[in-house]
């Protein structure tokens, strides 16, 4: 198929991605993150992101030597591992509160530089023998991977959940307030990989799957969706409503089971 249909089909399923649904406000865009960098590291994030620091290394897309821009780096967990074979890396968030959290992680790499500018925004000084990207909602779309190619002297990676929805139940509340449909397909890369690969751009792609359950008490359960939810808009009673109810409907005795089956992607391409 040629990368021109499989470019519509990737803008398809990511008209159905709740950033894309609802217009995002910069302000509570950087309020989300903000809040979030306080509880993001946590035991099962440090094993994923040591996973994925594996494949990389698997894959030969650490520079030896080189540089390297880390876009959307939040609390610099990646950026610290890529570092040690570097001689300089570029983190880059938009949210001062996660970039607080990587400075203290990174204080000591002297090589690691941290930018609080949009992705959309930024403009390099340089070309990178690594560009790359985890988990980051910005990168998600054909201008995002051309402008990472176009920046790259050496090779581009983007780590995504490969378009798993983990838990269900913020779908289900989504149907309920009515905006049914929504999911984060278009996330997948199997839709850049697609792409770069009928432009030539050689590219790899390597999984791995993650199955957490965690119990948690209904009321920090309502919390942490109502964090989640006010991402893309006002949380009003209604909204509140609607979120407890499920919560309390799913609970055993006040506490909640939070299970997800994600799978973790690692893309990387070597540019034109």
């Amino acid at each position: 198929m040629p990368a021109e249909e499989w470019r519509e089909i990737w803008e398809m399923a990511n008209s159905h991605s709740p950033y894309r649904r609802f217009p995002l406000d910069r302000q509570r865009l950087v309020r989300h993150w903000n809040e979030v960098s306080k509880d993001y590291d946590s035991e099962s994030m440090s094993l994923i992101d040591e996973r994925i620091f594996g494949l990389l290394k698997d894959m030969s897309a650490l520079p030896d030597g080189g540089a390297a821009l880390d876009i959307g780096c939040g609390t610099g967990s990646l950026t610290s591992m890529i570092a040690a074979g570097c001689s300089r890396v570029l983190g880059l968030d938009i949210s001062p509160g996660m970039l607080s959290v990587a400075r203290e992680r990174c204080s000591g790499l002297s090589q690691v530089d941290l930018l609080c500018q949009s992705w959309e925004e930024f403009s390099p000084d340089r070309r990178y023998d690594l560009v790359f990207s985890s988990f980051c909602p910005a990168v998600d779309d054909l201008a995002s991977v051309m402008r990472m190619d176009a920046m790259s002297d050496g090779v581009c990676c983007i780590v995504s959940l490969g378009g798993s929805s983990g838990d269900r139940l913020a779908f289900d509340i989504w149907e309920e307030l009515g905006h049914p449909g929504i999911s984060m397909e278009g996330f997948d890369p199997i839709f850049p990989y697609r792409i770069l690969k009928e432009m030539d751009r050689r590219p790899s792609l390597r999984r791995f799957d993650v199955r957490e359950e965690t119990e948690i008490s209904a009321e920090g359960m309502v919390r942490h969706l109502v964090r989640y939810f006010s991402l893309f808009h006002e949380v009003d009673a209604r909204v509140e409503r609607v979120i407890a109810e499920n919560v309390r409907g799913k609970s055993d005795g006040g506490r909640f089971t939070l299970r997800e089956d994600r799978t973790v992607s690692v893309l990387k391409w070597t540019p034109d």
